[in-house]
């Protein structure tokens, strides 16, 4: 895959950790349990490329389920096969799983998966699967906030978000302008997960691109350190 086009690649395709390692810059996890329809959890890859005034997000896989249990055990298998929670030399910056961590249910498969992980060891160099929160799973008008950003990735002119003939695609298209401000967490699963993994991700990159382009002080240069010093000739 040593040229390749990512918008092209089909949804599922079996990358090797060095291959992820090679085109992503990270890998990051979406998923939303089961409301008004099934459960919904995606795999989502942020080119290296800069596009724009970011990165393009490939949509590499996705899974739903109204069944908790199924829906956990799948985003298990995503891990094991895009190397999200790795934290070894292989594949992308370590990622994450964006979710709702307060959910029961779900909460016990995992940690009933993570205890099976480790015992037969496919745990082995990665972190146990965990979910971590959003605060988007607060928000009152969810719908609000995430489907503009949502549209903006996918306008043509500036399209920065590719979901190479996704069920998500299908979902949006079922939403009208006149339903946005009524739409409540759980009625979109497949649109809730998209936006988890590809709003996190963006901002934890631009986070952590801005901290790097600051410049390097030494601890010496801080006030607070050499208030009080005097130099003594």
């Amino acid at each position: 895959m040593d040229a390749v086009d990512l918008r092209e690649i089909e949804l599922g395709h079996a990358f090797t950790y060095i291959e992820l390692s090679t085109h992503f810059r990270a890998v990051w996890g979406g998923v939303s349990f089961p409301g008004k329809r099934p459960g919904f959890a995606v795999v989502v890859g942020m080119g290296r490329e800069r596009h724009f005034d970011s990165h393009d997000i490939f949509l590499l896989d996705e899974f739903e389920s109204f069944d908790i249990r199924k829906l956990v055990r799948q985003c298990g298998a995503f891990d094991l096969k895009y190397g999200i929670s790795l934290h070894s030399g292989y594949g992308p910056a370590l990622g994450r799983w964006v979710g709702d961590f307060k959910n029961d249910a779900a909460s016990k498969f995992i940690e009933e998966m993570n205890a099976e992980q480790h015992r037969d060891g496919s745990a082995e160099g990665r972190e146990p699967f965990s979910l971590t929160p959003t605060l988007m799973l607060e928000m009152e008008n969810l719908y609000s906030f995430i489907l503009p950003q949502l549209k903006d990735l996918l306008t043509a002119e500036r399209r920065q978000l590719f979901l190479k003939g996704s069920k998500i695609a299908s979902y949006l298209s079922e939403i009208e302008d006149t339903q946005i401000s009524e739409l409540k967490s759980g009625d979109f699963p497949s649109v809730e997960s998209l936006a988890f993994a590809v709003i996190e991700m963006r901002d934890h990159i631009r986070t952590e691109e801005y901290t790097r382009r600051l410049p390097q002080r030494s601890p010496w240069d801080n006030h607070v350190l050499t208030r009080g010093l005097k130099i003594r000739r």
